[in-house]
């Protein structure tokens, strides 16, 4: 599996392996956090799709760099070095050691070639669903009284109930997902749920669902009692007290 090693001054503080969907930065709610005043709240992510591995920057105040060239979107290969403020990430191991790039970039990716890129509409998801999660971060000073839960009604997945206690949760095919979707046609990442200062908001990434039997297009604020119907599975959402 694809393997980042964050290093500051020559010294290995810790090996990463890349889910379906990584993030970087400063804030706690990132897969790999860096404790760094130069580096942004969420700085840049890391996609994984089959061999292809690729760095993208999330609009960062000071840059990601790749071989110390800045860059937006860059694929990555074994060796490469990324520098996010003082600290470096060394891509140690691609899935199978193949050149990032090429054909096989589907899924979260899309415009396959030399370059990879994020899909444009996805690209803005992804940002709106961190803001959402800095929103949190800076303006509630600590956990909602309400915590959203997602209760399982129909199709294939277990536990029946799910909690969404962190600033994003995600619904798909990935290791990372909190609800996992089963079927290998499933996207690896459906649906993102953010938990906002004023309540949950769901954000489509791939594949079609249904909230309240309606299609889900971009974003949405989710209500107590709404049903969500993703790639085959139905689920209440639930406010606790």
């Amino acid at each position: 599996m694809p393997r980042l090693i964050l290093k500051s001054d020559n010294r290995v503080l810790k090996d990463h392996v890349v889910g379906a969907m990584s993030t970087i930065g400063r804030r706690p709610d990132n897969t790999i956090i860096i404790d760094d005043g130069a580096v942004s709240g969420h700085h840049a992510c890391v996609f994984r799709d089959g061999d292809d591995l690729v760095v993208e920057d999330l609009e960062s105040t000071n840059g990601t760099f790749v071989n110390d060239k800045r860059v937006t979107r860059q694929p990555l290969r074994r060796g490469d070095v990324i520098a996010i403020g003082k600290h470096t990430l060394l891509v140690e191991r691609v899935s199978g050691d193949a050149p990032a790039g090429g054909d096989a970039a589907k899924g979260l990716m899309s415009n396959p070639g030399d370059t990879i890129f994020l899909d444009a509409k996805k690209h803005q998801a992804l940002l709106a669903m961190l803001r959402d999660a800095d929103v949190f971060a800076t303006s509630s000073g600590g956990s909602p009284a309400r915590i959203g839960v997602l209760r399982v009604v129909g199709g294939d997945t277990t536990p029946s109930e799910y909690r969404l206690e962190a600033h994003t949760s995600l619904i798909g095919r990935s290791d990372t997902a909190l609800v996992r979707l089963h079927g290998w046609f499933k996207p690896k990442v459906a649906v993102a749920i953010a938990r906002g200062a004023d309540g949950y908001v769901a954000t489509l990434m791939s594949g079609k669902t249904l909230i309240n039997s309606q299609p889900l297009d971009g974003r949405c604020k989710l209500k107590d009692g709404d049903v969500l119907q993703v790639n085959g599975l139905t689920m209440e959402f639930h406010l606790s007290g």
